[in-house]
């Protein structure tokens, strides 16, 4: 995928749960300060997610969508993924493949 521009993209890595939900969702919000056209949440490197990790991701879409601006998630293949399967939300999400190794990445947060 080639970096729009103003895209933001938020990585997040270790455990996605309700001990850690508000630091996630700090690092969100200060993301979306700037207004991206376009934000990427990367929960690739997850270890854990539960609920907490898909409601992020929900509240996220709803802010966009009433700005006016795009989510899009990066699930890669293994406990994120498995999560919006099972709730049936990859078919509902615009959903990103890893970027492709060497390709330049968005600015990150």
């Amino acid at each position: 995928m080639t970096a729009l521009p103003g895209t933001v993209e938020v990585v997040l890595d270790g455990e996605l749960d309700i001990s850690t939900f508000g630091r996630a969702l700090r690092r969100v919000e200060a993301a979306e300060d700037g207004a991206p056209g376009l934000l990427v949440l990367d929960l690739s490197q997850l270890e854990f997610v539960d609920s907490s990790g898909v409601r992020l991701v929900l509240l996220a879409e709803e802010r966009a969508r009433a700005e006016g601006r795009r989510v899009a998630v990066r699930l890669g293949s293994g406990p994120a993924l498995r999560v919006f399967q099972a709730l049936g939300l990859v078919e509902k999400l615009e959903v990103l493949p890893p970027p492709p190794v060497g390709e330049p990445t968005p600015r990150r947060t």
